[in-house]
């Protein structure tokens, strides 16, 4: 029996997704139905540094709090949302979530005043930032039973955006800690991962952003950015008057994880045809679709990341057909 075409049809919308697999021939198994949920789910951990050279950075990032909830809100995000520090002494504010209630949400009642005094965590924690350290403790079975509860789901991405203008000084390196957030969040068929770090800090050490030409000593976050990296996500400059384009493209890079669509069959992937509302995408990593055979998945960037309610068609021959 002979398949001529395979075409998968899914409405998306960011709170739940539908799908028809349709048959071009034989007519007796002309359509079954099939349901996709479309993954809107989202758990931020925004890390911020409250060392004492950090006062400036915190009110930049705070001054861009409006956009990153407008955007998440557009989007028809459902987020969960906690800060943590990086103040991991015995009396110090790491290793918990800050403020109460301890989750935002996009129901909670003056959501941008009630994060923005989160971002500004101050000054006067420890010099010596223990990031890793205080993210490792609020994601421990201990924290997220108690004080964390309600937290992280399971259905979720787990995402960190981390800032600070030094690197990290905990005792975890790079691997463990990358494999701590593996068994919290373990990858999705064994493959896809489900966790995604984001760096607001200074690149590298011959970036400018490494000189204290504010007044201010900084250095790269080496082991910040080998997590970025591992986790495929975003490295932006904390040096930026204007933390807004690096806070709008973490949130992009989160977005582009969450509309990932992952084909049920793999596809000949000279015959992939993807449309969005009728239109059709150009095959792009920069700005339009890119098929990631390694995860058999299609991936969308820049302005066509689909948005609520948009209809996607992708259209391919699968291998199995002949």
């Amino acid at each position: 029996m002979t398949l001529q075409k395979w075409l998968i049809l899914f409405c998306v919308g960011l709170s739940l997704g539908c799908s028809k697999t349709e048959y071009g021939l034989p007519a007796a198994s002309n359509e079954f139905g099939q349901q996709v949920t479309y993954n809107n789910k989202v758990d931020l951990v925004l890390m911020v540094d409250n060392s004492s050279s950090m006062g400036l950075y915190q009110d930049r990032l705070a001054a861009s709090v409006p956009v990153m909830i407008n955007s998440l809100n557009g989007l028809g995000m459902d987020y969960n949302l906690v800060v943590v520090t990086t103040d991991m002494r015995s009396n110090g504010s790491g290793g918990m979530f800050v403020g109460s209630p301890k989750v935002l949400t996009k129901n909670t009642p003056n959501l941008v005043n009630a994060l923005t005094a989160r971002v500004r965590q101050g000054t006067g924690g420890s010099d010596l930032e223990r990031g890793f350290e205080s993210i490792y403790n609020v994601l421990s079975p201990n924290y997220l039973n108690g004080d964390g509860r309600g937290f992280l789901r399971e259905d979720a991405l787990l995402a960190i955006i981390a800032l600070s203008n030094e690197d990290d000084y905990s005792s975890l390196s790079v691997a463990n800690f990358a494999s701590y957030l593996d068994s919290v969040k373990p990858k999705l068929k064994g493959t896809i991962p489900q966790w995604v770090v984001n760096f607001i800090g200074v690149p590298n050490l011959s970036s400018s952003c490494s000189t204290a030409l504010d007044g201010i000593y900084k250095e790269p976050g080496l082991k910040w950015i080998d997590l970025a990296t591992r986790s495929n996500g975003r490295i932006e400059p904390v040096c930026d008057t204007d933390l807004g384009k690096a806070v709008n493209n973490i949130r992009q890079r989160i977005v582009e994880l969450l509309t990932d669509f992952r084909l049920d069959m793999k596809p000949e992937i000279s015959t992939i045809r993807v449309f969005i509302n009728g239109t059709e995408v150009p095959q792009s990593s920069v700005n339009g679709w890119e098929y990631i055979e390694a995860q058999n998945l299609i991936r969308f960037y820049g302005s066509y990341v689909p948005g609520a309610s948009d209809r996607i068609v992708i259209d391919y021959k699968p291998k199995e057909a002949r």
